[in-house]
């Protein structure tokens, strides 16, 4: 276990829209002993210059219909080195899915329960990603849809051995930032790789790129 899992008084923050969400979510967080509610925001908008200031551990977001608005808000808050390790509460499996795809470390489903919940929070900051089972088996399940055409020589373009190792990587669902720790790369130089993948097999997210590399023969699911 790291430091930060053994610690005492880990601050998290609650970030839903509504007020009974977030009392809901801030009584889960306060029934481990080793958590403290740094705060609660309505959105990550309303965060601002909050964030700093809080300087939470943990998020804990359930942006109700909004994940996409959401998102975008964590982009320069991500950028800045604002952004701790975040648990998403989604409210469909296939939103959970496509949050995975935009790299969210950990997924849960609106009807998560207490535990479950607590033991996410806990595997984020471990470094660990955390997924619903239902949203583990949906991003499976795409790995047998059709084939896509493949380029005119019958190939897709050919990866490069640092492009293989960062799919690989993504095949154990790691984050970009941890991409980079175990690769000694910054996580700007992670994204190129990431954005070379996805061309070079014709997807557009990370689950459809990983479901295509297995039909290649270039991982193992």
């Amino acid at each position: 276990m790291t430091d930060i899992e053994t610690a005492e008084h880990i601050r998290v923050l609650v970030v839903a829209p509504y007020p009974t969400t977030r009392t809901g979510l801030t009584a889960v967080v306060a029934s481990d002993r080793s958590f403290d509610v740094a705060g609660e925001a309505e959105s990550v908008e309303a965060l601002g210059s909050r964030l700093e200031l809080l300087a939470p551990q943990v998020i804990l977001l359930d942006p109700g219909n909004d994940l996409d608005g959401a998102l975008q808000s964590l982009l320069p808050l991500s950028g800045a080195g604002l952004l701790p390790p975040i648990v998403l509460i989604a409210q469909t499996v296939e939103i959970a899915a496509g949050a995975v795809d935009d790299g969210m470390q950990g997924v849960l489903l609106a009807d998560a329960t207490a535990d479950e919940i607590v033991a996410a929070l806990h595997a984020v900051l471990a470094g660990l990603t955390t997924l619903d089972g239902r949203v583990v088996r949906t991003i499976l399940e795409r790995s047998t849809s059709p084939s896509p055409s493949p380029s005119p020589d019958g190939e897709f373009d050919a990866l490069t051995r640092r492009e293989h190792e960062v799919l690989q990587l993504i095949a154990q669902g790691l984050p970009n930032k941890t991409i980079a720790t175990e690769l000694g790369i910054s996580e700007h130089t992670v994204k190129f790789h990431v954005g070379s993948i996805l061309a070079k097999l014709d997807a557009s997210s990370r689950a459809e790129a990983l479901a295509r590399a297995a039909r290649q023969g270039l991982i193992v699911l």
